[in-house]
């Protein structure tokens, strides 16, 4: 048997621990993935699948047991090919070269989810494990500026909770009053994405230490996943300190 099948009724449950979600969370929303190699066997028109590798097929989890090798000559895909058996809710999987794709669906499952095209290469509808790591390596600006965040003044970027981000960064500078802002001085809030979306809209309070003395002003910022908003406060004199000298300048995004 060259393929094993962890199904949803029997070994799917990894030590009877659905893991249906998570997997699903590592492939993404396709639910598919490939984790292997597929190798050309010399300058011939035949590849082969290595023992090793490891399918995600619309949650199921497909182990490679054993080489198998596939003449595309005249065909064109190597599927993970999966039938049903409404009986015993079981699926069967087994690895098989075709020319066209069944769009049919076994149970809950795409009949044939393609892990190799001919002249394309590697198909990964989720991007696995490189989009994972993808993501976790993503720094995004999402906006640029000057703004004293007055009351009033909103700024509105692309939605960090639907874009999967991890953290918000807001990042401040000093600003001259009457020329414009400066390139030091900076300050970095930071908010996970997580406690956003539990206080959305709350107020924030990020302080700043004004340049060459031993006092702090501040912003008080309202924060959602997608906009900051201002307040009054911002642009107040309290203390000497006159809190226009404190800009926010960018917006960035990470993970």
């Amino acid at each position: 048997m060259a393929v094993k099948t962890f199904n949803y009724t029997n070994d799917a449950y990894i030590e009877a621990i659905d893991t249906r979600s998570e997997l699903g969370a590592m492939v993404g929303n396709a639910g598919n993935g490939f984790f292997g190699t597929i190798s050309q066997v010399g300058t011939t028109n035949s590849y082969t699948v290595k023992a090793g590798a490891v399918v995600f097929a619309g949650g199921l989890c497909v182990r490679v047991l054993s080489d198998e090798t596939f003449d595309l000559t005249s065909l064109k895909y190597i599927v993970v090919e999966t039938t049903y058996a409404p009986i015993s809710d079981g699926y069967t999987c087994a690895l098989k070269a075709v020319n066209v794709l069944d769009a049919a669906v076994s149970g809950t499952v795409k009949k044939h989810v393609p892990i190799y095209q001919k002249g394309v290469g590697g198909m990964n509808e989720g991007a696995g494990l490189a989009n994972l790591l993808e993501k976790s390596n993503r720094a995004d600006r999402l906006w640029s500026g000057a703004s004293y965040m007055d009351e009033g003044q909103r700024i509105t970027f692309t939605d960090v909770k639907a874009a999967g981000y991890q953290t918000l960064f807001l990042a401040f500078s000093h600003y001259t009053v009457g020329v414009g802002a400066d390139d030091w001085g900076w300050v970095i809030y930071p908010i996970p994405v997580a406690f956003l979306n539990a206080h959305i809209g709350q107020g924030h309070t990020a302080g700043i230490p004004v340049t060459g003395t031993t006092k702090t002003m501040y912003k008080y910022l309202y924060a959602s996943s997608n906009a900051v908003s201002g307040n009054a406060q911002n642009v107040q004199v309290l203390d000497g300190v006159n809190f226009r000298t404190n800009v926010l300048r960018e917006v960035w995004a990470v993970g």
